[in-house]
């Protein structure tokens, strides 16, 4: 049974950040703000909760999306500083992986998001990674003991989500549905539309975009004809990133703009002048892809069911459409290299020629990166300069 509405399906891939440590440290703020606030009888003006506003905006944000057609799917995936895993649909549980590609247990319509499994998925998966973090987090200062320059160094890598494998696995998950719609074929594979329908069905496809569009319409329009899935990612995003995973997150981006996959971005900042208001890999990812990125205002736009109309309102329209709606555009995105060891933007940098890590300061052993040894040279003068390694 085709579907009622007149557009094409749509996947949504949503990518949520749940760092304990960075939700803790909100809560903490938000519960001393609010009763300073509450004794002058004000609302809260936040920062967000992760249980209470930002999970309660992803449900209004998913049970809208699967009103816009009954056939689009939903998948969510969490990402701590440790791991990244996908919390709906579950594994095993009701309204599985396998049900949701095929288009429902019975494989009718409108039963790939399912309200109900998601609000209890989402609350399930997500205190399960945390609890399995907050269970790493002690094993790992356990082991380190007493020592304290020793606990700060070995934790810096793990400072942010891990946001590069959350967005790999939304890749394999949009890649999956591909394969079920589209008769075994993987999403990456060159087809040809007149080939694999009649000459009329692929002539039609073809005509579906008009001459003077964009790349992406067009694409629209030929899935549209094909009744394909259209794909696309949304990360929200709250802790800073991770500089480790730069080179990952690029290939990810490089990956979704060849596969015409549009990766929105969300940062939600904590309204701490000490903590980042935005993040510039993010922001480089989103720009690549075409889509659209907004750091939340910091106060009451991240409260009280505000959160929910502001992500609604910039991310729930398809791709298709924004071009007549009046969204939020990057106009100054920093494509600095950045240095992989402090994150810092730079202009000159010391790259390693075995893995094109980059870094501010020449490593004095080992890339830190690869591990590679870094053999010495002289110094050459001016641009970047290249490690030489054995």
């Amino acid at each position: 049974m085709a579907s009622s509405s007149s557009s094409s399906p749509n996947l949504l891939t949503l990518i949520l950040d749940i760092t304990p440590s960075t939700w803790g440290q909100r809560k903490i703020i938000r519960s001393a703000k609010d009763k300073a606030l509450a004794a002058k009888n004000k609302s809260s003006a936040g920062p967000a909760t992760l249980m209470d506003d930002v999970l309660t905006a992803i449900l209004a944000l998913g049970v809208s999306f699967s009103c816009l057609n009954r056939d689009n799917a939903l998948v969510v995936i969490a990402a701590t500083e440790y791991e990244a895993a996908v919390i709906y649909p579950r594994k095993g549980g009701e309204g599985c992986m396998e049900d949701v590609v095929m288009g429902g247990s019975s494989g009718a319509c409108g039963e790939r998001v399912d309200a109900g499994l998601l609000n209890d998925y989402l609350r399930l998966g997500v205190a399960e990674l945390i609890n399995r973090a907050a269970e790493r987090s002690e094993k790992l200062n356990a082991e380190q003991g007493n020592d304290k320059e020793k606990s700060q160094s070995s934790s810096t890598p793990n400072k942010g989500a891990v946001i590069a494998s959350a967005l790999s696995i939304a890749l394999c998950t949009v890649n999956r549905f591909m394969v079920a719609h589209h008769a075994g074929v993987s999403a990456l594979a060159d087809t040809s539309y007149s080939s694999q329908r009649k000459d009329d069905e692929g002539i039609l496809a073809l005509m579906g975009g008009k001459s003077g569009s964009s790349k992406q319409q067009q694409q629209q329009a030929q899935n549209e004809a094909r009744g394909m899935l259209s794909s696309r990612a949304l990360i929200i995003q709250a802790s800073q990133d991770r500089t480790s995973d730069y080179n990952a997150l690029m290939n990810c981006a490089f990956a979704a703009n060849k596969s015409d996959i549009v990766i929105d971005g969300c940062f939600i900042p904590s309204g701490v002048q000490e903590d980042p208001k935005s993040s510039p890999f993010m922001e480089q990812i989103v720009d690549q892809t075409k889509g659209v990125y907004l750091s939340v205002p910091s106060g009451a736009a991240q409260v009280g069911g505000a959160l929910s109309e502001v992500l609604m309102s910039v991310f729930l329209p398809p791709p298709n459409i924004r071009s007549n709606m009046n969204l939020p555009k990057l106009n100054n995105v920093d494509f600095r290299a950045r240095c992989f060891e402090t994150g810092e933007s730079i202009d000159v940098a010391q790259i390693c020629n075995q893995c094109l890590s980059i870094f501010k300061v020449k490593p004095k052993d080992r890339c830190l990166t690869c591990g590679a040894k870094v053999k010495k040279r002289s110094s050459s003068t001016g641009g970047s300069k290249r490690l030489k390694v054995s």
